[in-house]
């Protein structure tokens, strides 16, 4: 359920960002790359479902 939270409050900075850089294209390819960046190595350390089913492990 965090990650989906988190996923949804970056999407809102993204667009926000989007936004803000209307009129400048290569400056909202290069902070659309720069926050997906960020999103990547952050979603990673959201606690949420996918961590519990790793630590599970296979079932025999």
């Amino acid at each position: 359920m965090a990650e989906i939270v988190f996923t949804l409050l970056w999407a809102g900075v993204v667009i926000a960002v989007n936004r803000a850089l209307d009129d400048v294209t290569w400056a909202q390819y290069l902070a659309l790359f720069v926050l997906a960046g960020i999103y990547a190595f952050t979603v990673d350390k959201v606690p949420g479902s996918r961590d519990k089913s790793a630590q599970e492990g296979p079932e025999a």
